[in-house]
Parts: structure tokens; C-alpha cells; sequence
């Protein structure tokens, strides 16, 4: 099984590639699923964020409220390494438990969807990484048609490991500054150059 790490930051479009992947027969594991897994399921993350940042995460059926947590959770790059140290680990075991049962099931492509790919550290253990980008200018303006104040957005954008660094470690750049027609064209031709190789590689040589 080929496994693939998606990865980009926020509004970079990386979501609507894991989306056209998906539609193209790829199986896609969404580290956000997980994470809100983790949150709505896991009592002793759950306790473990309420002593880190308060009983103000809770909403009032007692689930945590995730925007209430993210408010605080990205106030600072101290308290976002908090959030990451309490749900990342439960997040990865529930990560590898999927991987495991696609790897059973003989798929042939598992993609990770997930923007901290390379924050999780799980980038090494893919056979290949692939990176989605786009501008900060185009991604602030994605985010405030989702309703983030500027504040909020400059917070996000902080704590998120720079596109230029992560550029470096992946096999494959997306770039996503124009249409939607055009990432879907780019995702189609990144997919493709990764089967093509893929078939290439198990084809073997004459005695292979």
C-alpha cells in the first residue's frame, strides 16, 4: 500500500484535493475526523484540555465547544503546543488503527489529509509527501469569507510551520492561486504521475 501525506495550511485548498482524490478511488484519512473523534470520544484528553485551557472550552451539553477551543488554543505558540501534546497522540494511535485495516484490506493508496503533517512528525513514515500552497494574501481572503476576524487569522497563520519549509520535504507542490478548475486539473495530474510511478515501480524489470 502506497501511503501519502496531503498537506497544506489553512484555506490553501488542500481539502478540495483530498475531495478529487477521493472521487478518483483514493482512500482518504482526514486527521480533522480524527482529531474530532478524539474530542467528542476520548474522556481523558477531553479532562486533560479542560485543565489546560478551562472550563470554557465546554459547551453546555458538556462536549468541548471547538471553536471556544480553538480561540484559546491559538492564542499563543505556548498554548497550541499544549492543544497538539494532549491530542496528538490519542490522534496518531487512531491514525495508525486505520492504516492498519486498509493495509488488511489490500488498498492500494491510503492518502493522510492532514495540515499538520509535518508538525505531527509523520511525514517520514510516508512513501511520499505532497504539499498544496497558496498565497497568504488569497488564503486571508478564503478565511474571511468563512467569517474570521483579522485577528483570528493572523493567529492561525502563526502557528503553522512556513509553506517554503515544508516545500522543501515533499515530492509533489500543488499551487492553488486561481481556479477551481485549474487545482482540480493539478490534483488530477499529481495523482496520475503518482499511479504512473507507482505501476512503474511494480511492474518490475524483464525477470520482475
Amino acid at each position: 500500500m502506497l501511503t501519502i501525506g496531503l498537506t497544506g495550511n489553512v484555506a490553501s485548498g488542500k481539502s478540495t484535493v483530498a475531495d478529487r482524490w477521493r472521487e478518483r478511488g483514493a482512500l482518504v484519512i482526514a486527521a480533522d475526523r480524527l482529531g474530532h473523534d478524539v474530542l467528542r470520544d476520548d474522556a481523558a484528553a477531553r479532562a486533560a484540555l479542560v485543565e489546560a485551557f478551562g472550563d470554557g472550552i465546554l459547551g453546555p451539553d458538556g462536549a468541548i465547544d471547538r471553536r471556544a477551543l480553538g480561540e484559546r488554543a491559538f492564542a499563543d505558540p505556548e498554548a497550541t503546543d499544549r492543544l497538539n501534546a494532549i491530542v496528538h497522540p490519542p490522534l496518531l494511535t487512531r491514525l495508525d488503527r486505520e492504516l492498519a485495516g486498509a493495509r488488511a484490506a489490500g488498498c492500494e493508496i491510503a492518502v493522510i489529509d492532514a495540515a499538520l503533517v509535518f508538525e505531527f512528525g509523520i511525514d517520514a513514515a510516508m512513501d511520499l509527501n505532497v504539499l498544496v500552497i497558496s498565497s497568504r494574501g488569497v488564503r486571508a481572503e478564503r478565511l474571511r469569507a468563512r467569517g474570521l476576524d483579522e485577528a483570528r487569522i493572523e493567529r492561525i497563520m502563526a502557528s503553522q510551520m512556513p509553506d517554503a519549509e515544508k516545500a522543501a520535504a515533499c515530492d509533489f507542490v500543488i499551487e492553488n492561486d486561481g481556479s477551481i478548475e485549474d487545482l482540480l486539473t493539478r490534483a488530477d495530474e499529481v495523482l496520475d504521475a503518482i499511479r504512473a510511478g507507482r505501476d512503474t515501480n511494480n511492474r518490475g524489470g524483464p525477470d520482475g
